[in-house]
């Protein structure tokens, strides 16, 4: 009995301690994979300089960059001071800013392969499972207007035929029939109805979504909002700097601008689940055998540690993030220090006297 009772408190210690191991682990293996997405580039308007440029004060721009892979630094890793020193009368300040948007209109695209005896055939079948989806899709509020059928192609398939010879086999490339291909473009503003476009399309036996695109009708307003942000934000940090005894010329020149727009599709890295062994096994005595890790992939946003500015930060759905980062050079008055001349003078006698000139 007491050896059951001990059995049975390590079953749910261990239950415990796999929950919050799994949760920590995934969240750990999540953001380690997908970190590689959030990385910046350092470089000039005519060629690409070293992390040491940056801190000596030539000009930089900040660059979302997740494919390229030469002269990219890893975030964590580049110096993110927002101003420094290039000359001792030169500072420059910057501001980096991103703000999260909802998509205001998306494109859904499924793509169809049907297979015939005859090029009638195929055409028949791939025509009615098109028909009965598109008025399912009618059915959740979509219009004839929003949906589009891309014709991608028709052509014959073949296969090979044995002919045996007396002394060999010959094998002949034969018609069996033809592959017709269609994509049914479908735009919606509701991203709550992918999710009943997938299940209608199972239905239809359409199993391929080939992509999900997101839009954004009104871009230049999204910028406008950062740049006027931004601009306050600089305009503020100069405000501080005068409390220091900075005095800042107003004769400045904007070094660099620059702006980026991530899309969701973008931040889907996969991972593997963490799973741990069951403990059912230890209980009956039959040996402990590895689980299957499934692997999976999730929504991860932009992070938001290197930005001054972050618009609309909590997001339940996925959404479009548009960065936008300026720097701005400013000069430092030097005060006005006059230097004074020493005169000296030999008497005849040969001493050497300091003349006193007012």
């Amino acid at each position: 009995m007491k050896k059951l009772i001990f059995i049975a408190i390590l079953t749910l210690i261990g239950h415990s301690y796999s929950v919050f191991s799994q949760r920590n682990d995934n969240q750990i293996q999540f953001k380690t994979k997908s970190s590689s997405n959030y990385k910046v580039t350092v470089q000039d308007a005519n060629r690409s300089i070293d992390q040491k440029n940056v801190l000596k004060g030539e000009t930089y721009q900040w660059n979302y960059n997740a494919n390229d892979e030469k002269n990219i630094y890893d975030v964590s890793k580049v110096s993110q001071s927002r101003q420094y020193f290039a000359k001792d009368n030169e500072i420059y300040l910057g501001v980096s800013a991103l703000m999260n948007v909802k998509a205001d209109r998306f494109l859904a695209v499924f793509n169809i392969t049907q297979v015939g005896e005859t090029a009638a055939k195929a055409d028949e079948l791939s025509s009615a499972r098109t028909n009965s989806f598109i008025t399912g899709l009618k059915t959740m509020g979509v219009t004839d207007k929003d949906i589009y059928i891309d014709m991608i192609y028709l052509v014959p398939t073949f296969e090979f035929e044995v002919e045996k010879k007396l002394f060999s086999k010959s094998y002949n490339e034969v018609p069996t029939g033809f592959e017709m291909q269609k994509n049914i473009h479908i735009t919606f503003k509701d991203i709550n109805k992918v999710a009943e476009m997938v299940t209608l399309a199972a239905k239809n036996e359409i199993y391929d979504l080939v992509k999900l695109d997101f839009f954004v009708d009104n871009t230049e307003a999204v910028f406008d909002t950062l740049r006027n942000r931004s601009v306050a934000c600089l305009l503020k940090k100069q405000s501080s700097l005068k409390k220091l005894n900075l005095t800042l010329s107003d004769k400045y020149q904007i070094v660099n601008e620059a702006h980026n727009t991530i899309y969701p599709e973008t931040q889907y890295p996969s991972y593997d689940a963490f799973v741990t062994q069951s403990m059912e096994a230890v209980t009956k005595k039959t040996g402990v055998t590895k689980i299957r890790k499934p692997t999976t992939v999730a929504y991860d946003q932009l992070p938001y540690n290197n930005y001054d500015i972050v618009i609309n930060p909590a997001i339940l759905e996925p959404v479009v993030q548009y960065v936008y980062t300026i720097q701005v050079k400013f000069t430092l008055d030097k005060p006005d220090v006059k230097s004074k001349n020493n005169y000296m003078i030999i008497t005849p006698s040969g001493e050497i006297k300091k003349l006193d000139l007012q």
